[in-house]
């Protein structure tokens, strides 16, 4: 029973360490943004295939509540909501004019942000635009706006590409002027800035008696001496058990040569 108890402490030990999924069924790109994070931060994690092209990240146990909290710090992951796109997506042979006029709308806002994404320093774009109705036996006449959002690298100066975004957009979108365009740049933030223990590197290692080890590794050393102990105990054990039997057996054999001795 002593034994057994050692062997299922031992390997409990081992149960205990290893990879934990810290999110599960993302995109790549998001997993791969959150991984870099993670890494840049000396907190080893590692990207998993999931089902239906999603990725699972995992980090070592012993980084989870860590690597939490910084991606929580970071803003991932990222929520998720219902574009119109898919909102007004066509499920039938005919579509009423307003809903092509709102596939027009979105498939253009898209074409333009994905155009904005590949400006030098932009992290993230978004286009808002609307195109009014307007009755061509009327007057009355309401001319299309636009509202650019756009994410950029700090050490970029995107203020002095401005007046070419705005261009850009007013070219890409028929019966829109340059003065109802609305720009918005706003640098993106560096988690590393805002985190309270980003900054603050911690050592990569540790000097465990006399012996340097990654931190990372430290858990998994103490349960390799845990298990070394453990198996010292058992033969240890086995050999004074073999040592007393053979205490044992040595004076019935000298008593039995005696014996034979006196016989002769």
């Amino acid at each position: 029973m002593k034994k057994r108890a050692l062997i299922s402490l031992s390997l409990l030990s081992l149960a205990g360490c290893g990879q934990q999924i810290l999110y599960k069924g993302l995109p790549e790109k998001e997993v791969n943004d959150m991984a870099a994070i993670l890494l840049s931060n000396d907190i080893a994690c590692t990207k998993v295939a999931g089902a239906e092209n999603t990725w699972d990240l995992t980090v070592d146990k012993t980084q989870f509540s860590q690597g939490v909290q910084l991606l929580n710090e970071a803003g991932y992951p990222k929520d998720t909501f219902s574009s119109l796109g898919e909102a007004f997506k066509k499920s039938g042979l005919v579509s009423s004019p307003t809903e092509e006029r709102i596939r027009f709308m979105h498939a253009l806002s898209d074409e333009l942000a994905e155009t904005l994404t590949h400006i030098h320093g932009v992290v993230t774009a978004r286009v808002h635009i609307v195109l009014p109705d307007n009755d061509p036996y009327t007057e009355k006449f309401t001319p299309s706006s636009a509202s650019v959002f756009i994410s950029y690298l700090p050490q970029i100066n995107l203020e002095d590409c401005s007046r070419e975004i705005r261009q850009l957009v007013t070219n890409g979108i028929e019966g829109l002027t340059y003065d109802k365009v609305n720009l918005s740049l706003f640098p993106a933030s560096n988690p590393n800035d805002r985190l309270p223990f980003a900054n603050a590197k911690k050592p990569m290692t540790k000097d465990i008696f006399g012996i340097k080890l990654n931190i990372a590794s430290i858990a998994p050393f103490f349960t390799l001496l845990g298990v070394s102990f453990a198996l010292g105990i058992l033969s240890g054990g086995g050999l004074l058990f073999w040592l007393n039997r053979n205490r044992k057996q040595q004076p019935t054999e000298a008593k039995e040569t005696k014996d034979n001795g006196e016989q002769q």
